[in-house]
This record gives structure tokens, sequence and C-alpha cells, in this order.
């Protein structure tokens, strides 16, 4: 299989790791199934507005939905101020993802959204 992704659009399996809304306090996002990709993985975190001491984001995996462990290496570094973008590639060796976050502050409040993906499985 290619490493290279040249066409997002139909290639790329593209999930939600958390919508965009702003967050009061530390966030989880939805369970995402990734059977049908194959390959590295890349997650996508955008904060906007930030009113927080600080978030720490990383990426979970579990084989059966239920029992959640963080990804080695899939963490995005430490935001401390608003208007931040972070890229990070990981592999996964389980079948479900999330995206999960610490938000630290006395009366956080940050605006932010995740995706997560990966190649779509050839056959």
């Amino acid at each position: 299989m290619s490493t290279a992704l040249n066409d997002v659009a139909s290639a790329a399996f593209l999930a939600t790791g958390l919508a965009p809304a702003t967050q009061s306090s530390s966030p989880t996002g939805s369970t995402i199934d990734m059977i049908s990709a194959d390959g590295p993985c890349f997650a996508v975190q955008q904060v906007g507005s930030f009113s927080a001491d600080s978030l720490a984001g990383y990426i979970e995996e579990s084989a059966d939905g239920s029992s959640w462990a963080a990804i080695d290496s899939a963490e995005f570094a430490e935001v401390t101020a608003g208007s931040n973008l972070q890229v990070i590639q990981f592999v996964r060796t389980a079948r479900y993802v999330r995206y999960a976050a610490t938000l630290e502050g006395d009366t956080p409040s940050v605006a932010m959204a995740v995706l997560i993906g990966e190649q779509k499985k050839t056959l």
C-alpha cells in the first residue's frame, strides 16, 4: 500500500474527534470505529479563543470501545494560548480511537475542534 495520500476526499477516512464547540471542562470525544482504514493515522487539533491555564490533548485506543488507553506518541503539545493548530501522526494497534484532553484552569473556556483520519483500506 502506498503511504501517499493524493486524493483526500476519496482515499482518506476522516472522522470528528471533537465537534467544534467551546469547552469548559476536560473533553472526551466520541468513539471512532477505524475498521475501514489502515496504516498511519493523523489528528488535527484546532484551538480558537482560549481562556484557561492549559490544554493537553491526546488520542486513546480501545479493542472493544469501552476500555481505553493512551497511544504512545499520540499527544499534542500543551496549549497555553489561542489560535493554535497542531497536526500529529501516530500508529494505532486497536480498532477504536477517540480524542481526550485535560483542560486546566479556574473557569476554562476553550473554542476547539479535532479531526482524526487514516488512509482507507484498498482491496
